[in-house]
């Protein structure tokens, strides 16, 4: 679910500026979930630029705020890699804990996967950069909660809200995936920039009419 209008609007814009929506051309991108997709989002790009960053993580933090005050959350932690540093600044400006979890444990225990440390009673936001089908969320999560965590909501930069069955999984998990910005508000910065060639454009709406047999097509996943 997307926090703020207004906030995703200004954020995709932000991310398209900075060239961070990537188009495929003969290739498509192929994700570590094995998904292949003629889009890739590189939100990491806004790590480097100080003041949208700045700007994106104020909007955030302002976003969530009742999110957290009404969910009791006391603490934040990041996914490896990309999620850490967005954790960070959220934790900062909301005055919280910061943890962050590692995609795989090194040693044994939950204390091999997750670093910092848990307040009492934990209830967290997870966070990390962007989502497709919310799979590695959940997974990552369900991890969490094996220490007695309770995992209720979790936070993406960018979520593309095209792939089937996302918002099926979550609740299934009794979870709240929450975003700043999604893929119909970057087609339509991209669109408003005129950085979309009419091939791209009909590639885009194949993939987004039916992302699971597009991905299947090109040598990717399906659901």
């Amino acid at each position: 679910m997307i926090l703020s209008p207004a906030a995703s609007a200004r954020l995709a814009h932000a991310l398209a500026a900075l060239g961070a929506v990537h188009l495929a051309d003969a290739q498509p991108f192929f994700y570590t979930s094995g998904w292949a997709s003629p889009v890739y989002v590189d939100a990491r790009m806004l790590m480097s630029d100080v003041a949208l960053r700045s700007e994106a993580m104020d909007l955030t933090a302002q976003a969530l705020a009742p999110a957290i005050a009404r969910q009791g959350i006391n603490a934040v932690v990041g996914v490896e890699n990309s999620g850490i540093a967005f954790a960070a600044w959220i934790a900062e400006r909301l005055a919280l804990p910061l943890l962050y979890m590692r995609k795989r444990p090194i040693g044994w225990g939950m204390r091999a996967q997750l670093e910092g440390r848990l307040p009492p009673a934990a209830q967290v936001l997870l966070v990390d950069d962007v989502t497709t089908d919310g799979v590695s969320k959940i997974a990552a999560a369900s991890a969490l909660r094996q220490t007695g965590t309770r995992v209720d909501d979790t936070l993406v930069l960018m979520e593309f809200d095209v792939y089937p069955q996302t918002a099926a999984r979550f609740a299934e998990q009794s979870m709240a995936l929450h975003a700043m910005t999604n893929w119909a508000d970057l087609h339509a910065a991209l669109a408003e920039s005129g950085r979309i060639e009419p091939a791209q454009e009909a590639m885009l709406a194949a993939w987004a009419a039916d992302p699971v047999a597009w991905s299947i097509e090109h040598g990717g996943v399906g659901a």
